[in-house]
């Protein structure tokens, strides 16, 4: 007898700790570089709105290191309880294609939550120059090979787009690696390249100065608010050159589908609030906050597209 109410006690007990609200402890958010970048400020942004919503804290650690996927791979082996999660970018759809092994697969050992935000690059050249993005095409086409594109790395999004901007306008243009975006800027304005591919934010400054002009934008076939003379690549008949730099919240595989449903929500609400969606709008960011399933999806096909991107162009980590 004595041993069934203890029994039964556990039992009950077990079911108070399976009902157990969520969040009652901090939250830590991973963001899987330094300080002072985009998805660190975007991490900041929402943990300190999440924080506010939920009661409880959610910290951003930064855990940088090997493009990346330090902080993934720290995300990936802790507990899929809701307590650890990660801010992804579109370094975690490139890596896998740059990386012969990692220790953790995209698509198997994480958890899609939402996507945040996203928002539009420009592609740029020096002023005065090219006057549309036709006419850069033209000569790049007559003159191929003789045109050089910069960016921050190999594999990053401001190399791989470009590479497919190669593939999709039918040019060669050769690639110019630096060591930050802001000396591929430098680098533009000296003209020691040609072209570069980055987020409108980074080189708006330049183009309102009128020391470098924006061709076209790499969106779904909108226009950008801040740049409305500058049309998209779709406009100008480059198909297949919508590239955003993104941001989403994922966690460990294998998450109670009601923690990602509240963290979900949680973030949709966050992302609506006048405050937060000022401070993403000023960065020229789009606000998202997709389904889970969206956001699955959206890693999916980004894994694809750049993976492609990568083995076509023969591009290797360095």
């Amino acid at each position: 007898m004595r041993n069934a109410v203890l029994i039964t006690a556990l039992v009950a007990a077990g079911h108070c700790v399976a009902a157990e609200p969520y969040p009652v402890r901090p939250v830590q958010v991973i963001v899987p570089y330094g300080t002072g970048g985009a998805t660190d400020i975007a991490a900041r942004i929402m943990a300190q709105q999440l924080g506010e919503q939920t009661g409880k804290p959610f910290l951003v650690e930064n855990r940088p290191g090997a493009s990346g996927t330090v902080g993934a791979a720290y995300v990936a082996k802790s507990a899929a309880n809701g307590y650890v999660l990660g801010v992804a970018d579109p370094s975690w759809t490139t890596v896998p294609g740059m990386y012969k092994s990692l220790s953790y697969d995209l698509l198997r050992d994480f958890t899609p939550i939402v996507q945040l935000v996203r928002v539009p690059n420009a592609m740029v050249v020096r002023a005065p120059g090219h006057a549309t993005l036709k006419d850069f095409i033209a000569s790049a086409r007559q003159n191929p090979g003789k045109f050089n594109f910069a960016s921050s790395g190999p594999g990053g999004i401001n190399h791989l787009a470009p590479e497919l901007f190669n593939k999709a306008a039918g040019v060669r243009i050769v690639h110019v690696a630096y060591k930050s975006g802001g000396e591929t800027l430098t680098a533009l304005l000296g003209d020691q390249v040609q072209m570069v591919i980055a987020p409108v934010l980074s080189v708006l400054p330049l183009v309102q100065s009128g020391k470098l002009r924006a061709l076209a934008v790499t969106t779904d076939g909108k226009r950008v608010p801040v740049l409305p003379d500058v049309p998209s690549m779709a406009e100008v008949g480059v198909t297949d050159m919508d590239v955003y730099y993104w941001n989403g919240l994922v966690g460990p595989a294998a998450m109670p589908g009601e923690v990602v449903r509240l963290l979900n929500a949680e973030s949709v609400k966050a992302l609506r609030t006048p405050s937060v969606a000022e401070k993403f709008i000023t960065q020229s960011a789009e606000i998202m906050g997709t389904s889970p399933e969206s956001f699955s999806n959206h890693l999916r096909s980004e894994l694809r597209r750049w993976t492609e991107v990568i083995k076509s162009a023969g591009i290797t980590a360095e």
